[in-house]
């Protein structure tokens, strides 16, 4: 990124998704990396970029691929220095709770990256995709991605690559996606400038803003129904509203979210410039149809679709959420929200972004929802028999299910009880509702809980109370007993409990320290 004072320089992106080696590979031509910050690139919350400025400052990224994966390599050119080294089985170290994996290092190799053969300073970094028996993915076309041109637009809406430029002047990499098939069939794909993808370009629809509407309606004299009457064409039986709405619109008096926010919530709007962009479908199964007819995807795939998206330095940060509509939450799924907060470290853990401002955002998406609740009558009406598809939804999902218990069971018995979850966890609840149940069971005992959120910064309070000699370990009759150093009874003061899916959400909580 430092070399943009440079009016001669054009920043370029290649992503090499290889499919039938698992491999994914990232290429850039800025800066390189210099030998003394080589020595810092795994450590974590070290990063070589100036805050504010661009995007991504957190330090964390190179610590997870080191760590997330069976294979690293990082080819890097800096004022005609070269440095190509690859670190093995970071992941199954992080994992090894038995101490038989040693640590891994960097071993040297040849560099070799062809869109840096110029002698052009950048980076290359590569990693491998793998991991045991029911890890996914399994294989990286899994979703059903193949071809540069749906690599592309997956890149845009789950990675950076698809840039949030709402409030700000964009970044403009020319940017290539090169993705080899099982069969090794080459494809290519390229975009200057990429963006997210925002629903309203999904193609072949008819799409209009809200603000566009609103000024064509105002330019027509009489009722509201007269106005509708004579409204021309383009503004009816549109399949897409959508509106961008930036900081003094949301902070003024005169705006429509003036009713919704308080004098703290317009703080720290202006506190973090927020900018928001809303849409709406006319239905809900158009994200199917997108998933099927544009980005022709694994059927049932849902890589976008309606929800809340939380996002700070020009990306999205995290998963979508549900809208929180006490009324007509069927427009939920309806519903794509992106609240973009500048200056503003996401928590990398479950919650993503502190609680003040995950509350602003919903309250913000709500009265999103709300202002296009307003203009319904200007949609083209959902035909079709709409009971149907929640039905299909429901068996879909019931099959997928049970098709994922059969091959990943979960059995476990203890003192004549059994466990009641019967596949392994796929989510972070599952975690939590398996953790409890264990509890439930006398399996984990002395806890004594206070109180959970899925709302809060953290996930639970409790206390830990080990009454008698009962508690103690014992390898034969009690393995899961608590040290025998422990003076009973012991009784602890409250703590705070997290729960985590897998071994890489943990890893992503001590590299942000949280």
């Amino acid at each position: 990124m430092q070399k943009l004072s440079d009016q001669s320089y054009t920043p370029k992106i290649w992503v090499d998704i290889d499919i039938a080696n698992q491999t994914v590979k990232v290429t850039d031509n800025g800066t390189g990396i210099s030998a003394e910050q080589f020595r810092y690139l795994l450590k974590p919350n070290i990063s070589f970029k100036k805050p504010r400025e661009y995007r991504g400052q957190k330090g964390v990224g190179a610590t997870f691929l080191a760590y997330g994966f069976s294979l690293l390599r990082v080819h890097t050119r800096q004022s005609g220095i070269e440095i190509a080294a690859n670190l093995r089985q970071g992941r199954q170290w992080a994992s090894d709770q038995k101490e038989s994996v040693p640590r891994p290092k960097f071993a040297s190799e040849q560099f070799t990256v062809p869109q840096l053969s110029a002698g052009e300073s950048g980076t290359s970094v590569e990693f491998l995709l793998s991991g045991s028996a029911g890890e996914r993915p399994k294989t990286l076309d899994w979703i059903g991605a193949r071809t540069a041109e749906q690599w592309l637009d997956v890149l845009r809406i789950k990675t950076p690559l698809g840039g949030v430029y709402l409030n700000s002047a964009k970044f403009s990499p020319h940017a290539e996606v090169i993705v080899t098939d099982s069969t090794g069939h080459i494809s290519k794909a390229c975009a200057v400038q990429p963006e997210y993808f925002y629903p309203h370009e999904i193609p072949d629809y008819k799409v209009a803003t809200v603000k566009d509407i609103e000024k064509a309606l105002s330019a027509i004299p009489g009722s509201s129904e007269e106005k509708f009457t004579k409204l021309e064409g383009s503004y009816k039986r549109i399949n897409i509203m959508w509106e961008t709405y930036g900081t003094e619109e949301l902070c003024s008096s005169n705006s429509p979210f003036e009713s919704a926010l308080n004098d703290d919530d317009r703080g720290l709007i202006e506190r973090h410039q927020v900018v928001v962009y809303a849409s709406f479908l006319r239905s809900a199964k158009m994200w199917g149809d997108l998933n099927d007819s544009t980005l022709k995807l694994k059927p049932g795939e849902r890589l976008i679709h309606g929800g809340l998206q939380m996002a700070s330095d020009f990306m999205p940060q995290g998963d979508l959420s549900i809208i929180p509509l006490t009324s007509t939450i069927g427009y939920q799924a309806n519903s794509h929200i992106i609240i973009h907060f500048s200056d503003e470290s996401p928590d990398m853990g479950r919650k993503v972004f502190q609680p003040e401002l995950t509350k602003l955002a919903e309250k913000i998406s709500v009265r999103c929802v709300t202002i296009f609740k307003r203009y319904l009558q200007h949609l083209k009406p959902d035909t079709g028999a709409a009971t149907l598809a929640p039905d299909k939804e429901l068996y879909d999902w019931r099959a997928s299910q049970v098709s994922y218990r059969d091959k990943n069971a979960l059995a476990f018995t203890a003192a004549g009880q059994e466990l009641a979850i019967v596949s392994r966890p796929q989510q972070e609840q599952d975690v939590i509702a398996l953790y409890h149940q264990l509890i439930g069971m006398g399996i984990i005992r002395g806890m004594r809980f206070y109180a959970t959120s899925q709302s809060e910064r953290y996930d639970s309070l409790y206390s830990l109370q080990y009454n008698d000699e009962s508690f103690r370990y014992r390898k034969l009759n009690n393995p899961s007993g608590v040290n025998p150093t422990f003076n009973f009874p012991y009784h602890s003061e409250p703590r705070v409990l997290e729960y985590k899916y897998d071994l890489d959400a943990l890893i992503k909580d001590f590299a942000a320290e949280i």
